[in-house]
């Protein structure tokens, strides 16, 4: 008789089935693991390196020249802040037409929907009143 033939045919263990073999959520990305390694590096820096700007970042400070009107205080906001809460100047003899971005009153400034992106300074626009 054969040796073969005295041994016990055995099992095949679960492994050894047609089970499918988990490979990895990557199995199919051509990438190296060094350059994963790179990249999820770099994105952990960019995190890090935002958040310490954010957490350093005083904030910006918007003044306001009224151009020969009252005065208004300056104001620290934060990037993406609206100006809610600006008092108008007042300047006898005119009327208040509104904040500008340059001293020529021709950039306006929409106190409802622009943001503060940096520290600015806003200009007072003044239109004579009529004589009475």
């Amino acid at each position: 008789m054969d040796q073969q033939d005295l041994t016990p045919q055995q099992e095949p263990s679960p492994q050894e089935e047609n089970v499918p073999k988990f490979r990895g959520l990557y199995r199919h990305v051509k990438i190296s693991v060094k350059a994963l390694d790179i990249i999820i590096v770099s994105c952990i820096a960019v995190i890090i390196i935002t958040v310490a700007i954010n957490l350093l970042n005083p904030g910006y400070t918007v003044t306001f020249n009224s151009l020969g009107g009252t005065d208004v205080a300056a104001v620290e906001c934060q990037y993406g802040d609206l100006l809610t809460d600006v008092e108008p100047p007042t300047r006898e003899g005119y009327t208040f037409g509104g904040w500008f971005r340059d001293a020529g009153c021709i950039n306006p400034w929409n106190l409802e929907t622009d943001t503060v992106s940096e520290s600015l300074t806003l200009y007072a626009l003044w239109i004579p009143q009529e004589p009475q």
